[in-house]
């Protein structure tokens, strides 16, 4: 019985022993001691201690690379920039803007305001706006500041580009960062009706004035004609139409620019004319603009 026990004890300590060498190959000598006196002192369920502890650390490393060569592939993909500060359970917990300032408490109301203040805010006008009528009077004047202080930005921003125009008045850049400036305060949402009828003229008058020089850029055509229809200057309108449709014969957006001068001017015969040679053209049309036929014609024919 002695000498069973003995020989167990043996060879306890020959594995122990050949485990110590083996860890000191791979970790420091402080911590093969520390396994040793362990693996001594729990005989067998030591060494299974350990080595269930390893796999367990090999598992959850290669959940982090994998995890970390997806956030690699997504920055390479330039999805994301900033993968590792997302803070996910704010994600979760946050609800739409607009949501917060209208059932959120006041708390919340305030902590958002102050959070959007801190970010390019002039992408929020309208969450802004709805903000300023919020019964709490806290919210109700941040929000009043931030548009105060967007009001302000677009002026300058006005003011400086109408500064180069007339210094230059003839230099297309000088035009065109005017038209651009202006073009995005009216769809800001800040001016009121006033105002927006005053830069609604002067952004047409100076889009015309563009294409009196380049008429390469489709989109000046475009908005040159929405602005003069909604100003109700038709003859303006049906001038950059035949203008629009002789520079570009073969682009859609022209003849669809003609459609919406005849059907504002109740024009119905030259209508069906516009709408029939588009088909006849056999135009690539998007599913818009092929709605947008579909209406009309029915218009047309509601309308005989």
């Amino acid at each position: 019985m002695t000498y069973n026990i003995t020989a167990i004890i043996f060879i306890h300590i020959l594995i122990s022993l050949i485990y110590f060498a083996f860890i000191l190959y791979r970790e420091n000598l402080q911590q093969s001691v520390f396994r040793l006196i362990v693996v001594l002192l729990l005989p067998g369920a030591g060494i299974i201690f350990f080595m269930l502890s390893g796999l367990f650390s090999r598992v959850l490393k290669e959940t982090e690379n994998i995890e970390k060569s997806y956030q690699d592939y997504i920055k390479d993909k330039g999805h994301i920039h900033y993968v590792e500060d997302i803070d996910l359970q704010n994600e979760l917990n946050t609800l739409p803007l607009v949501d917060l300032l209208t059932m959120g408490t006041q708390h919340q109301r305030r902590l958002s305001l102050v959070q959007l203040l801190k970010k390019d805010y002039s992408r929020y006008i309208g969450v802004l706006q709805k903000a300023v009528s919020n019964e709490d009077s806290e919210t109700s004047h941040y929000a009043g500041a931030a548009l105060v202080e967007i009001k302000k930005q677009f002026e300058k921003l006005l003011h400086s580009a109408n500064e180069e125009y007339k210094n230059n008045s003839s230099d297309l850049s000088a035009i065109r960062n005017n038209i651009d400036a202006i073009k995005k305060y009216l769809l800001s949402g800040l001016p009121d009706k006033i105002e927006e009828k005053e830069f609604a003229d002067n952004l047409s008058y100076l889009l015309g004035k563009y294409l009196e020089k380049d008429q390469a850029r489709k989109q000046y055509f475009i908005d040159k004609i929405k602005l003069d229809l909604d100003l109700e200057n038709y003859e303006h309108a049906r001038e950059y139409c035949k203008k629009f449709c002789r520079r570009f014969p073969d682009e859609q957006e022209a003849y669809f620019m003609l459609l919406k001068f005849f059907y504002a001017t109740s024009n119905l015969k030259s209508l069906k004319k516009v709408s029939d040679y588009i088909k006849d053209k056999q135009f690539n049309l998007s599913e818009k603009n092929r709605k947008m036929i579909d209406y009309w014609e029915r218009f047309v024919e509601s309308a005989v």
